[in-house]
């Protein structure tokens, strides 16, 4: 016992710089430790709104497992559908972002529908619409109730946004007809519940 005291004693010096050496070492380990991550699909540049995503719309990405946000997609998921609204680069895709117009419910079609782009800003996918016919006397003339939005797309060069709708295909007939021969606005009543 008083060899290992006297060790101890003759040494203190190179055993505390030990010490304090793996305290330092064990520190920086645990503040420069890479957190577990997950190679998520990205949008590679700004996205317009009911756009259909091809390759060049995408690239991976690794992001720590607690930012990748419910739902992410992969690319087989993506490729070709239509996506629910505008995306900034770097946004990831997820179930939400993107639709896939042969997916709409039982009894559901898209319809598409061309309104002022000023009505076309406030819309979201999601929202439920009222679509409404403006003839030339000023007359408003409903179209379609309660149908819900798939995707907004804007066209700034001629001021209108196009929206894609979930409608029955009597409805879809309907609101095809009036866009031949009036003006359509749409009317937000609320929110779709989720499918």
């Amino acid at each position: 016992m008083e060899s290992a005291a006297r060790f101890v004693l003759i040494h203190r010096r190179v055993l505390a710089a030990t010490l304090a050496g793996l305290a330092v070492w064990a520190a920086i380990g645990a503040v420069t430790r890479s957190p577990d991550t997950r190679e998520v699909l990205v949008a590679a540049r700004d996205l317009a709104g009911g756009s259909a995503v091809g390759p060049a719309d995408l690239r991976t990405q690794r992001l720590p497992l607690d930012a990748v946000p419910a739902g992410s997609i992969d690319r087989p998921a993506a490729i070709g559908r239509a996506l629910a609204g505008p995306m900034r680069a770097g946004e990831v895709l997820t179930d939400r972002r993107v639709v896939d117009p042969r997916d709409l419910g039982e009894g559901r079609v898209l319809a598409t529908v061309e309104v002022p782009s000023a009505t076309g800003n406030l819309l979201r996918s999601g929202d439920a619409v009222d679509l409404l016919a403006v003839g030339d006397e000023g007359r408003a003339v409903p179209v379609a109730e309660a149908v819900e939005v798939i995707t907004v797309r804007s066209d700034p060069d001629r001021e209108t946004a196009v929206l894609g709708v979930a409608a029955p295909p009597r409805v879809a007939t309907e609101v095809a007809r009036a866009s031949g021969t009036s003006r359509l606005t749409a009317v937000v009543v609320g929110r779709q519940r989720k499918r």
